[in-house]
């Protein structure tokens, strides 16, 4: 079922409900009132008659039964009444109208204790009366009952009615109910239909247009989003792959050339330990490479659970390892540090590649410095700097400016130091330091809940 189905059924049948019970409260609300008119009706004639009877010096209910007596001021004669008049035993002293009414036990209960009214409704000849009956001092009761036909005419025309009402009224309801599931499914049936376009396409490029307002408006810009980030993701995708086809050829050419040499039989010992070199570089290189692509291009960093980690922690082991590695020295200073919440492996592996970044272009008698102040670690090195006109490319993958382009590396080592700044929702920094070499660094944000963000903003 559709959703605009589902919206009109919805509709429909609530106010098909209130309809039906506006409906049945109103009839009986009307029967009740038409009912309490003729019962008070009632009430006034049963006292009438008990206030002429106790004015009456000659009430005239000690003889024989009276059928109609005209003229009788406590018998009046009413087409539609029947009025009655007994005594404590049942027998009937009066009565006015064409037809007689029978007591029963509550009326014979009346008469002999002149206690309550009793209210009954009986059908004579097909024909439904109303009636009461109360204690007659010292006679013995009054019986009054009034035809109710016409009542009974006017339930039987409102019950018609209010169906025709409540028939009406649930077709104009569904009508405007199909008209207003129109309205508030149509952007919704766009969008379907558009993320469905998209879908078979795969084409991310394109946004979604749909004229709305509100939570739809919402949604719609929702899934735009979505689609510009899955379109940048697979830009970002596409670039890498053509990026790291192009640095894979340059170590495939050189290995394939060091192949066909190493085949020729009039090598000498020396070249050939020379060519043997290069290939394990080239190999070192290459697997340096992949390691790094994986890690880009893979999201296999996020399995892993953020915790709170100290910053001196991470660095001093970083150092250390550094140190041990190429017998350069890395020194930690920290400045009333902060702890922040990170994937550690992912922080150890980030700021790894800006220590081995630095100790690449410091000299090789300079060392390289960590500091830490609250939320900010920078690393410093002692080499010819970052110019003002790469400082804005050097975290983008594989790049490397003119000055470096013949050093050792995949170029991706800053990058994935970016990559580990988004999935944090920290920035990363390039400064110039006082002797012109370059400070590299990240600053976390101060607010704890912003810190490993599932939407991070770009790095800057």
């Amino acid at each position: 079922m559709t959703l605009r189905a589902r919206l009109v059924l919805l509709s429909a049948t609530v106010v098909s409900l209130a309809a039906i019970t506006i409906g049945v409260g109103a009839y009986v609300i009307a029967g009740s009132r038409l009912q309490a008119e003729v019962d008070h009706a009632l009430d006034t004639r049963v006292n009438s008659i008990e206030r002429a009877v106790q004015e009456s010096t000659n009430p005239g209910f000690r003889g024989p039964h009276r059928d109609e007596p005209e003229g009788d001021p406590l018998l009046q004669s009413r087409f539609d009444v029947l009025t009655q008049v007994i005594d404590r035993d049942g027998n009937i002293l009066a009565a006015d109208g064409r037809y007689r009414l029978t007591p029963d036990g509550r009326d014979m209960t009346i008469a002999t204790e002149q206690l309550g009214r009793h209210r009954w409704t009986i059908t004579i000849d097909g024909t439904k009366y109303r009636g009461v009956t109360t204690g007659l001092t010292p006679v013995g009761a009054v019986m009054v009952a009034r035809e109710i036909s016409d009542i009974t005419a006017a339930q039987n025309s409102m019950r018609w009615w209010f169906l025709g009402l409540g028939l009406g009224t649930i077709a104009i309801a569904t009508l405007l109910a199909w008209q207003i599931a129109r309205k508030t499914a149509k952007p919704i049936e766009e969008l379907a239909v558009a993320t469905a376009e998209i879908t078979r396409t795969q084409d991310t490029s394109k946004s979604i247009e749909v004229r709305s307002s509100g939570e739809i408006r919402n949604l719609t810009d929702g899934f735009n989003s979505m689609l510009s980030a899955l379109n940048l993701s697979r830009m970002q995708q596409q670039q890498l792959v053509q990026d790291a086809s192009h640095e894979l050829r340059t170590p495939l050419t050189s290995l394939r050339a060091n192949a066909e040499i190493l085949t020729r039989h009039d090598l000498d010992e020396s070249t050939r330990q020379e060519i043997l070199r290069d290939i394990q570089a080239e190999v070192d290189e290459l697997t340096a490479l992949a390691s790094e692509l994986t890690a880009l291009a893979t999201d296999q960093r996020k399995e892993e659970e953020v915790s709170e980690v100290s910053m001196t922690e991470i660095a001093d082991l970083v150092a250390s390892r550094a140190s041990r590695r190429t017998g350069r020295t890395v020194t930690v200073t920290a400045d009333n540090p902060a702890e922040v919440r990170v994937r550690a492996s992912q922080f150890d592996r980030a700021l790894s590649n800006l220590v081995d970044n630095a100790l690449k272009f410091s000299p090789e008698t300079t060392g390289v410095e960590i500091h830490i102040n609250r939320y900010r670690i920078a690393v410093q090195d002692h080499g010819p700097g970052i110019s003002d006109d790469d400082a804005p490319k050097v975290f983008d993958r594989f790049f490397r400016s003119v000055a470096t382009r013949t050093a050792p590396g995949s170029g991706l080592g800053l990058a994935i130091v970016s990559q580990f700044a988004q999935d944090h929702n920290a920035t990363t920094f390039i400064e110039r330091g006082e002797d012109g070499g370059a400070i590299v660094g990240l600053v976390f944000p101060s607010d704890p809940t912003s810190w490993a963000n599932p939407n991070p903003h770009q790095a800057q």
